[in-house]
């Protein structure tokens, strides 16, 4: 995968978080989301951390190690926060050299190959919170192809690590790509 395609990936699937974001109801913020003892607005929470990972990668600052908690990302405008990413995310990838070095759960990289799971991991979670509302979703055939890729390149017992990713599951002869690929991530899809 060449540089601007990670880039064009990561504008794409942060708008796409912004966009799913904006449609949740007011009153649905509470109320359980498809991943076990996270409420909706936890699983946002939760994202958020993620894609800010993306953006501080991108800026080159100071990455934490594993997976964000719902409570280090609460805000009363969860929305307009997003926005804001997206706009840093947006204004450091005009000048990012995507070949310099970042850490990494692999230790040090490319930058290009350090932000490919956290890309797929805000596009797995974009579906988690439309599927959490009931509603249907699939990701764009790039973003799709380019999450099965980063899927295929991580060793199984990296991916299925504590922390990680559950056991796959079975999907309906009938299922989506979108949802074969959530199956693969562990995601009820029947």
């Amino acid at each position: 995968m060449n540089n601007a395609s990670i880039a064009t990936r990561a504008t794409e699937a942060m708008g796409l978080f912004v966009e799913a974001v904006k449609q949740i109801p007011s009153d649905a913020w509470d109320q359980p989301s498809i991943l076990e003892g996270w409420s909706i607005g936890d699983l946002v929470a939760h994202t958020t951390g993620t894609a800010a990972k993306i953006v501080t990668l991108v800026e080159g600052g100071e990455v934490w190690e594993g997976p964000s908690e719902p409570d280090d990302w609460k805000s009363e405008d969860p929305a307009g926060q997003l926005r804001e990413l997206g706009v840093r995310l947006q204004h450091a990838l005009a000048s990012a050299d995507l070949d310099a070095t970042r850490p990494s759960p692999d230790g040090v990289v490319p930058l290009h190959q350090a932000l490919a799971f956290p890309i797929c991991g805000l596009a797995i979670h974009i579906w988690d919170v439309h599927r959490s509302q009931e509603q249907p979703f699939e990701l764009p055939e790039a973003l799709l192809g380019f999450c099965r890729r980063v899927s295929e390149s991580v060793p199984e017992d990296k991916l299925r690590r504590p922390g990680g990713f559950g056991p796959a599951q079975p999907a309906p002869d009938d299922a989506t790509p979108t949802a074969r690929l959530m199956a693969y991530f562990g995601r009820s899809v029947g």
